[in-house]
Parts: structure tokens; sequence; C-alpha cells
């Protein structure tokens, strides 16, 4: 018998958000690629999706239902069709059942 097992642990409550919203990306300027992160606070449909300066969609990043938490979706600087955009000012483009949210974007070369 070796005596009492001690442990030392924490537990992090997981702490749901109260409600929707996207957050700046990052790297913001982004080349070649960036990490878009959200929160909802419900299971939810989402779309996320990026526009131009022209208001032009160019790529929907995801449009699925969602539980309830923090979420991240990565961007590789690529539209629908595969090819690499053009320096400038794009737009994220979070939209629930609900609400819609948008954050501007910088991609340099």
């Amino acid at each position: 018998f070796y005596g009492p097992i001690k442990a030392a642990f924490s537990i992090t409550p997981t702490v749901m958000p109260e409600r929707m919203r996207l957050y700046a990306n990052y790297p913001n300027p982004f080349n070649p690629g960036t990490t878009i992160q959200f929160d909802l606070a419900k299971e939810e449909p989402v779309k996320l999706e990026i526009y131009d300066a022209m208001g032009k969609k160019i790529r929907t990043l995801v449009d699925l239902v969602f539980p309830a938490g923090s979420h991240q979706q990565s961007w590789d600087g690529r539209d629908d069709s595969g090819k690499v955009i053009a320096n400038g000012a794009y737009f994220c483009r979070l939209q629930t059942s609900a609400e819609i949210q948008i954050q501007k974007m910088m991609h340099l070369k």
C-alpha cells in the first residue's frame, strides 16, 4: 500500500454563447487563407458567404444546421469556381433564421 493517490486537475465549464456573433477573421489582412469564427446561442441553419466590394457573392462556405456553441470555418481565398481571389476588400456574411452579421476582410498578396 502506497497511501492516498493525489491528482491535480480542473474542470472548465463550457459557457454557451448568449447570442449569435460573427468575429473578425484572422489573420486580417490575409493571404492566402483566413479563419472565420462565430457563435450561436441555439441550434439553427447557418449560411456563411463571402462577397466582394461590389456586393457580388463569390463563395458560399457553409449552408448547414449548426448546434449552439462556438464554431470556426477556414477559407482558402478562392471563389466558388476555385479561382484565387484578387487583392481587395471582401465581406463575410453570417445569416441565421433571425439575424445577419457582416465583417469586412482584406486580402493582400
